[in-house]
């Protein structure tokens, strides 16, 4: 029995000194990916960066851009990806960077650069997020200073995979922003109001309206009294035919050329 218990204590040994063998190895691969890695954040910082801006500022030049966005993804790499470059490239990437520093250079103007060429930027830092490591750095430009962004591949290649320009506005411009946005708002928020008071003071005026036309529909309802012409009894004139009978007395008596008309006798007259 205790040399049973001897021999279980002796393998609980060895295996508890493999486990710390296992534990060290893996410490020690763990140490050897953070100094690849911190190896690649002083490459991107060193040189990288930088070489990765001057292109981009070269690419998004309005005299060479137009060439530039002729080319495809897969073009692009086989230009800058040979085995001699120091600077790879996701196709699509760089074309994101280059768009940026094109629309961004229009608020911003033309990135300043030194005696020798080179962009004048501030102080480049790097940090490792995931499968990316993300660059950040401040650039002098014409009118006032931008910071720049640049996405490159965690791995051995350091490729870069995205970035972008982004123009950095002043105090004052920030102000001058806000002030701006403040009027918007309380410039709507008091039409808002003035056209709801509006609509209230209009709610009056629908009882008058509503009287208005229930008058004229009454009024439209209403017979028309019709007035009956007044007949005035036809005066009735009873015929005197004593002149005619002197004139036509007269008459005879000239044509038989006599002055006196006592024999002459008017019977009747006719008339047609």
């Amino acid at each position: 029995m205790k040399k049973i218990v001897a021999l279980l204590c002796t393998l609980l040994c060895v295996l508890s000194l493999a486990a710390c063998a296992e534990t060290e190895e893996e410490k020690g691969i763990k140490q050897q990916a953070d100094l690849l890695q911190q190896d690649r954040i002083t490459l991107i910082t060193s040189g990288l960066f930088s070489e990765s801006v001057r292109n981009a500022d070269m690419l998004s030049d309005p005299e060479v851009y137009p060439k530039f966005v002729n080319f495809g993804n897969e073009e692009l790499e086989a230009i800058f990806n040979v085995e001699s470059a120091a600077f790879l490239i996701d196709g699509h990437g760089l074309k994101t960077v280059v768009e940026s520093f094109k629309l961004s250079k229009q608020q911003t103007g033309a990135l300043k650069v030194d005696d020798a060429g080179n962009v004048i930027l501030g102080t480049v830092t790097a940090e490792i997020k995931g499968q990316q490591i993300i660059a950040h750095a401040e650039v002098q430009c014409e009118r006032g200073n931008a910071d720049i962004e640049m996405i490159y591949s965690n791995d051995l290649f350091c490729r870069l995979e995205g970035g972008s320009l982004n123009a950095k506005s002043t105090f004052a411009e920030l102000m001058e922003k806000a002030g701006l946005n403040t009027l918007i708002g309380m410039g709507t928020v008091f039409a808002v109001l003035i056209l709801i008071s509006l609509i209230i003071a209009l709610f009056g005026l629908i009882p008058k309206i509503q009287a208005a036309f229930s008058d004229k529909g009454e009024e439209q309802k209403k017979p028309e009294v019709v007035n009956a012409p007044v007949v005035t009894p036809a005066v009735v004139e009873e015929d005197d035919d004593t002149e005619l009978v002197a004139v036509i007395a007269a008459a005879i008596a000239a044509y038989e050329g006599s002055t006196n008309t006592d024999g002459f006798v008017v019977r009747s007259i006719r008339r047609r």
